[in-house]
């Protein structure tokens, strides 16, 4: 997930709260590809892997009843062949340098997302760094970088594996976007044309969770700038592009995508928020209350801390989560029936296919309200027919250990088992 700033973190809590066609042919087997080792690119070394840290003190949640009531759905998203089960190599080549974050990506990574079933990885990349591309024109890409995004694609294909190159933690475009177009578009162009001959199953994403002053208006301009570029060289690739507010799901309505089939609409998917984004260090006071399961109501009430309960929405938010049955609890299954309604409305309202590109909640919640709730979102996404890819980003949000070669098994079974 982009690691929000923290006034927009609250902005995100706000807006959370308040608003509550033809079949495509599967694409070929990949082709034998051989896996060369990385090229010489200067990283960060990464840190030593800390030791699991102890399961978070307070109230556990009870394994979720998997015969629960589930609603209609509204519609189904088309398939996407290649990209229906997916897992995110976050906190890699997104940091400012990689290993910075604590993770550099690794063989390890790819083979462990086959071994477990997974057809596709999400592989987020930031270009925007000084010295990883030009800041003034023709913003030239370092071509020992691009290298390292080869040796990943390199590392995908030959593991059976669709990828996406998704250009994430370009912060420049949400604060000031008219200024940073052209370098945005720039990257683009190059990534278009350095990977136009690689099969279909390596996929693009135009831009990570846009937001700020990127407002849908001008949002739907630069993508479509952006799309007529990468159609230049790749007239039939698959692309993603993300709604406004981080993508959220909500705001899939305000996209005005091209009448192209393989353009597709990227969300996230991260509510109730107060439960997966509890005590996150880049998150603002009103998200640090521990201690919140899913599904609501806990057993015992959860006060907020002092500085979360000044803010209204959250105060009402624990009252309703304290307080009402579980079929109408905002920290139950109905907050992610009406989330991901928003994007089976949308598939309805376009017949345009969607895809849930993150998922997930922290470790600071205690371990089965994280498989409730992965499992929840993973199965109702499945039953509105879109392809998901999960949010690991090597920390707070891992399921895979690529140091120790395992699986947080819980996660594991919660994304892949029935």
């Amino acid at each position: 997930m982009s690691t929000p700033s923290r006034s927009f973190a609250l902005a995100l809590g706000l807006s959370l709260f308040a608003c509550q066609t033809s079949e495509t042919v599967a694409p070929p087997p990949c082709p034998p590809v051989t896996a060369a080792p990385p090229p010489p690119v200067a990283v960060a070394p990464a840190p030593e892997p800390q030791r699991a840290a102890p399961a978070p003190k307070g109230p556990v949640a009870a394994p979720l009843d998997k015969n629960l009531a589930r609603p209609d759905v509204i519609a189904k998203s088309a398939p996407l062949p290649g990209f229906m089960k997916g897992i995110n190599l976050g906190n890699c080549l997104d940091a400012p340098t990689e290993g910075a974050w604590g993770t550099v990506l690794s063989e390890k990574h790819f083979e462990m997302a086959q071994a477990a079933g997974f057809d596709h990885v999400r592989l987020p990349v930031r270009f925007s760094t000084p010295e990883r591309s030009g800041e003034t024109a023709p913003f030239k890409v370092n071509d020992e970088f691009m290298k390292r995004v080869d040796w990943a694609v390199d590392q995908a294909l030959a593991r059976h594996l669709s990828i996406i190159i998704d250009v994430h933690h370009f912060e420049e475009m949400n604060k000031d976007p008219n200024a940073n177009k052209a370098r945005l578009l720039a990257i683009w162009g190059q990534i278009s044309e350095h990977f136009a001959k690689r099969p279909p199953e390596v996929a693009f994403e135009i831009l990570n969770e846009p937001t700020e002053k990127l407002e849908p208006k001008l949002l739907n301009a630069i993508t479509r700038d952006a799309i007529k570029l990468i159609r230049a060289k790749n007239p039939k690739r698959i692309i993603f592009a993300d709604s406004y507010f981080w993508a959220n799901a909500r705001r899939l309505a305000e996209l005005d995508l091209p009448k192209d089939p393989n353009v597709v609409a990227q969300f996230h998917m991260y509510e109730p928020i107060l439960f997966t984004h509890q005590g996150a260090p880049w998150m603002d006071p009103p998200f640090q209350t521990r201690g919140v399961i899913f599904p609501g109501p806990p057993a015992t009430p959860v006060t907020p801390l002092p500085d979360a309960a000044k803010e209204k929405w959250v105060a009402d938010w624990f009252k309703g989560y304290n307080e009402l049955p579980a079929a109408e609890n905002p920290g139950g299954p109905k907050a992610v029936y009406d989330y991901l309604d928003f994007a089976a409305k949308y598939v309805k309202a376009t017949g345009k296919r969607v895809y849930l590109g993150e998922f997930g909640a922290i470790d600071n919640a205690d371990q089965q309200s994280r498989e409730n709730y992965v499992w929840l979102v993973r199965t109702e996404a499945e039953r509105r027919g879109i392809g998901w890819a999960y949010w690991d980003d090597g920390g707070g949000f891992k399921a895979m250990n690529v140091y120790a070669g395992n699986w947080n098994e819980g996660l594991r079974r919660a994304l892949m088992d029935r």
